[in-house]
């Protein structure tokens, strides 16, 4: 097992922010640090990414069960879990895997959908990208297209993050991101709210999709933001902070 790296803060129900591509569980510092007045917030690092060891193989699946095995060893269920991006996917495994760990879903900016094949083949140039040029090419270059807004005050704060993660790491989740399958009966089987938090310009994520996978779920919780695209806990962290704090009360309720 994977020694996970995470911080902890606050009290009250268990809530754990999984983090996206290529980043560290410190790009959710300031959203954690408001949700936690209200909540015990834990943000772990991936592995392989920031303090959390790497891993393999390494798969959607395989990163899935070493957060359920931290989840478990650490006795933090029943906990909502909100995942940005990357951290969507995984989220969705770890609640195919474990539903019984989690009283709450969140896909903050995420999708159940796998990879069109356009998408795939996108990956698979970014590895050779990568292969051919090194990592730093590609980490720091791609960050302000996930802002709506180009010369937004985040986006080198967020640049640090990722340039910080290795090649070796980088590669081996754009090839898990590629490969992984749809998870759309995840969303109909689990029985607790299902929180889908968008951008109305997010390029990656196109709000029509998460309205479609909303209508599919037993009991979803649609938000999409207008000017904003991939990074809403810093184009609209009051906003986003306060839709997550409203839907980790309506899990408790659910229970």
């Amino acid at each position: 097992m994977s020694k996970i790296f995470f911080k902890v803060q606050g009290e009250g129900i268990p809530v754990v922010l999984v983090h996206g591509f290529p980043m560290n569980q410190s790009v959710w510092d300031i959203f954690a640090s408001d949700l936690s007045k209200n909540f015990k917030v834990f943000t772990p690092d991936l592995p392989g990414f920031g303090k959390s060891e790497f891993q393999t193989p390494l798969t959607i699946d395989s990163v899935a069960q070493e957060l359920i095995n931290w989840i478990r060893g650490n006795r933090m269920s029943p906990c909502v879990l909100i995942g940005h991006s990357l951290g969507g996917y995984v989220s969705l495994a770890m609640v195919e895997k474990a539903p019984g760990l989690f009283s709450g879903l969140g896909l903050f900016h995420s999708t159940a959908y796998a990879d069109s094949d356009e998408k795939k083949d996108s990956r698979t140039k970014t590895v050779e990208f990568i292969r051919k040029n090194g990592v730093q090419a590609f980490t720091s270059n791609f960050i302000q297209a996930l802002f709506a807004d180009p010369n937004h005050p985040g986006i080198p704060w967020v640049r640090n993050i990722t340039i910080q993660s290795a090649e070796e790491t980088v590669i081996a989740y754009t090839l898990a991101m590629r490969d992984r399958p749809d998870r759309q009966n995840t969303l109909t089987e689990f029985k607790h709210p299902i929180l889908f938090l968008g951008g109305e310009k997010d390029q990656g994520i196109p709000p029509d999709s998460l309205r479609k996978q909303a209508e599919i779920c037993p009991d979803p919780d649609l938000h999409i933001l207008p000017r904003i695209a991939h990074m809403g806990m810093f184009e609209k962290l009051a906003e986003t902070s306060e839709i997550v704090r409203m839907f980790i009360n309506r899990c408790q309720k659910s229970l």
